[in-house]
């Protein structure tokens, strides 16, 4: 669903936001967001490939609102495979 997806990217959105704000590492949690969105897919209604690019797209904008050098960091590190599903953000941040 639409809904589910908007969530699925506020949801990324907000874990790598927060964890800049203490000063973690925005990577992994971009990483684990995008995770979880796969996991959370079917439950939602939509493909793995679909909650992966909803997750990497919120991810990578919510970096960028840090430093384009952490929107590039953070679109690298989530964008390929991950849990055997392809990642491609919809950012346009990072390129």
């Amino acid at each position: 669903s639409t809904e589910g997806l908007g969530a699925v990217q506020a949801t990324a959105s907000a874990a790598v936001t927060e964890t800049a704000e203490v000063g973690a590492d925005i990577t992994a949690a971009a990483v684990g967001a995008v995770e979880g969105a796969i996991e959370v897919a079917k439950d939602i209604g939509v493909s793995a490939e679909e909650a992966a690019a909803a997750a990497a797209t919120g991810a990578i904008d919510a970096a960028g609102a840090v430093s384009e050098t952490a929107g590039r960091r953070v679109r690298r590190a989530v964008e390929g495979t991950i849990g055997g599903v392809k990642v491609v953000g919809k950012s346009t941040l990072g390129k």
